[in-house]
């Protein structure tokens, strides 16, 4: 999410306090708008903590996909250059949505780890579960 999707929601949920004070009245609740507006202002709140949130861990995985993208390009032919903190980048990529560019990551590190000498079959593995999972959405896993 962006910062306008989290405008969005904070418009909709605003609009929400006139429904919030219907419903206490209704629940035979007085109507204390203190309290109701406290209440809306926390969920606010908390809808902004955990927005705020994911934006900063999806920049964060963002920037570790382009800093692997810098190691590859450095050493095109080391597998240890998918690699940083213990994450591939294919599966960094899978995180954010990317499934394509992932599955063109996992092709690229079975080519340099079989020529390394290092075993594939689980990469294989889960090439064949990504091609899988494309074909069903309906792309075209052609590379």
């Amino acid at each position: 999410m962006n910062y306008a999707a989290l405008i969005a929601l904070l418009a909709a949920l605003a609009f929400s306090l006139p429904f919030l004070v219907n419903l206490a009245e209704q629940a035979g609740i007085a109507r204390n708008t203190g309290v109701i507006t406290t209440l809306t202002a926390a969920v606010l709140v908390l809808a902004f903590i955990v927005i705020r949130g994911r934006m900063q861990r999806r920049q964060a995985i963002e920037a570790r996909i382009e800093a692997i993208g810098r190691q590859r390009q450095a050493a095109p032919h080391d597998p240890e250059a998918f690699f940083m903190h213990g994450d591939h980048l294919g599966d960094l990529l899978l995180t954010v949505g990317r499934l394509r560019e992932a599955l063109a990551a996992f092709t690229a590190y079975r080519q340099v780890a079989q020529q390394a000498g290092r075993d594939v079959t689980a990469v294989s593995q889960a090439i064949a579960t990504l091609e899988a999972r494309l074909h069903e959405e309906g792309g075209h896993a052609s590379l």
